[in-house]
């Protein structure tokens, strides 16, 4: 089924001996366990359903000294069984768990009334009726309360009907498309080596994938894997209890905390902005306070510091920093807890916003706050708006908006859509890449590029255009695909046209205008005088007209700055072709047929060869047909 339930309440309470009766299998595995009777480590159990289906339980200690388990393994369920004794009723560990099971947003769970065997009937309905006092105006209201006993089977088959109900009606999570699992065990099993488990989080992982473990950033074939305790399966989907047996990991390399995921998927940060509630009793949170956080199965010490104010108050909300003395694996929208560092004790929690980022200066706190509020908010235009605004030119792409955010990709490239159509952004598409820029950037920059055009059709009136890459060296500041997009969207506007290899102003004249043919003809009259030795530019006075017409394939450029017309080299090929035939020709042959020095010969045998007009072959020459 793909649903993890997860055991909250107070030591003794009977947790464990629920979760077995339920299962047939004990959770509890550690010797030490076994010997002291109480849950020191998680303990993981499956309970098969009548259709088939599994339902995970991670059954949590009770004991105020493995807190840090219990949230370890509490971070990760869809829904609660929360074990409350008859005999005893709430007591503090209750209440801590509730309190982690709410910060971490897991609200949706049911409460066993356990040990009914050892009180009569009025004190089971005082005990209930207290619970549905404390649970009265919270999220926890209205949560169902069953009266059972692990020892004489007393509603058991009730609550195990419940259980199957709560898992159903919360449904199998999100797959996802990135793989990622929180681990929270470590084991070396003799035959295998290291073995890691955790719950799937999001994603989809096979046998033979590669997996990143992060911090560390090693990367690890899966060689095999187990999930729900199943061996032999070949595929885990997000919400499974998944072992994996990962090539060539060791047991030193990894610990409770780490993460495995799709290679590129997760960073290690060393800060966090997030949102915080502070429980009613809890002392204020002052700045610089030093703090013990909880997320995913992790647990590192950090400096809290708030956004908006020097504190905040208990009972109330707010925006707080965190310096991580140690960085963890941490995306925007994964949810944490905080606990004290003396006395340890929960003392809030909430959703982590945004990952990596630099500290809080009090003069940029407002600003900060904004940004917190769209981040809060899912006001999803007003974060892309801001993040294209501190791009600038560089743009977004949709894959670092997806990643920088807790946001789905179709949820950013909708709300960017509209913001196209509203004329804020454009939208460029290059490969599989998708990138956003401002509308203001990308319009200035085309009117730059056509301002390039026209000082260029100005000064060179006689020039078919600009060579393809000269766009890139106008736009040289901006990123490729941004003035690629440029120049195909003046392209297609119908402001630039292409011509052969050249581009041009749509309204620029293809002719030479009549206006310069007298200076044209000028200069291929100049030209021509040079006859088979050819003419050198520096003989030329106007090298700007001249720079045009060899563009425009009316003269030619020999090697060393040397023009000839086209008419005289297209009629010299010719005459070659019909005196040397299929046989080809030397150089010292073409120097004796066209009456030149062996340097100007070497220039034509070099340019015939430049015009794929012939080819060489050792030391001939052979004209193609053409």
């Amino acid at each position: 089924m793909g649903v993890i339930v997860g055991t909250a309440g107070h030591i003794d309470h009977g947790k464990s001996q629920l979760v077995k009766y339920l299962t047939g299998s004990d959770p509890d595995r550690l010797k030490e366990e076994k010997e002291r009777g109480i849950t020191i480590e998680l303990g993981y159990v499956f309970m098969p359903t009548p259709d088939g289906g599994l339902i995970s339980f991670i059954d949590v200690p009770g004991h105020e000294s493995f807190i840090r388990q219990m949230v370890a393994g509490t971070a990760t369920v869809d829904c609660f069984l929360l074990v409350v004794a008859a005999d005893e009723g709430i007591m503090p560990q209750t209440r801590e768990h509730l309190d982690i099971l709410r910060l971490l947003g897991v609200e949706n769970g049911i409460v066993a009334l356990t040990k009914c065997d050892l009180v009569d009937d009025e004190m089971q309905e005082l005990v209930e009726s207290e619970i549905e006092e404390y649970f009265e105006d919270s999220v926890f209201s209205g949560t169902p309360v069953y009266r059972v006993s692990s020892m004489t089977g007393t509603g058991m088959e009730e609550i195990r009907k419940a259980i199957i109900s709560l898992a159903e009606e919360t449904g199998q999570r999100q797959t996802g498309d990135r793989f990622r699992l929180d681990i929270d065990r470590v084991f070396v099993l003799e035959g295998f080596g290291t073995i890691i488990a955790g719950t799937a989080i999001s994603g989809i992982v096979s046998i033979g994938d590669e997996l990143e473990l992060q911090p560390g950033c090693g990367k690890y074939r899966v060689r095999s894997m187990s999930v729900n305790a199943n061996k032999g399966v070949k595929t885990g989907v997000a919400g499974d209890r998944i072992a994996l047996n990962l090539v060539g990991l060791h047991k030193d390399d990894v610990q409770r905390g780490s993460c495995v995921a799709e290679p590129g998927y997760l960073r290690v940060k060393g800060s966090l902005d997030t949102t915080l509630t502070l429980l009613e009793t809890a002392k204020p949170l002052k700045k610089y306070q030093r703090v013990r956080l909880h997320t995913g199965t992790a647990e590192v010490m950090a400096r809290a510091v708030p956004v908006e104010a020097d504190f905040i108050s208990p009972g109330t909300a707010g925006y707080v920093h965190f310096q991580l003395e140690t960085p963890v694996v941490a995306l925007p929208g994964d949810k944490y807890v905080v606990r004290n560092y003396s006395p340890v004790i929960t003392i809030g929690g909430g959703r982590i916003l945004e990952a990596g980022t630099r500290k809080v200066r009090k003069k940029y706190a407002p600003e900060r706050t904004t940004h917190l509020i769209a981040l809060e908010s899912g006001d999803i235009e007003s974060l892309l708006e801001e993040k294209l605004e501190h791009s600038g030119i560089e743009g977004i792409t949709l894959k670092d908006a997806e990643k920088s955010t807790s946001l789905a990709a179709d949820d950013i490239l909708n709300t960017l859509l509209e913001m196209e159509k509203k004329g804020r952004v454009e939208l460029v598409n290059e490969g599989s890449a998708h990138h956003a820029v401002r509308k203001i950037q990308f319009d200035k920059a085309c009117e730059r590029l056509v301002s390039g055009f026209v000082r260029h059709h100005e000064k060179n009136p006689v020039s078919p255009g600009l060579q393809l890459t000269e766009p890139f060296r106008i736009l040289k500041e901006y990123p490729r695909w941004f003035s690629k997009a440029v120049v195909n969207r003046l392209v297609e506007s119908g402001e630039l046209e292409r011509r052969e290899a050249w581009l041009a102003l749509t309204s620029h004249h293809r002719e030479i205008p009549s206006v310069h043919s007298e200076a044209v003809d000028g200069v291929i009259a100049r030209v021509e005088t040079g006859e088979n030795m050819g003419l050198s530019l520096a003989d030329c006075q106007n090298s700007a007209l001249v720079k045009a017409l060899v563009e425009r394939g009316m003269l030619y450029e020999l090697t060393g700055d040397v023009l000839v017309t086209s008419e005289r080299a297209e009629a010299l090929i010719g005459k070659v072709k019909e005196r040397f035939g299929e046989s080809g020709f030397s150089l010292g042959e073409l120097r004796d047929f066209l009456d030149v020095s062996r340097k100007v010969a070497l220039k034509w045998a070099d340019f015939f060869d430049s015009r794929g007009w012939t080819i060489r072959k050792g030391d001939k020459r052979f004209c193609k047909q053409f």
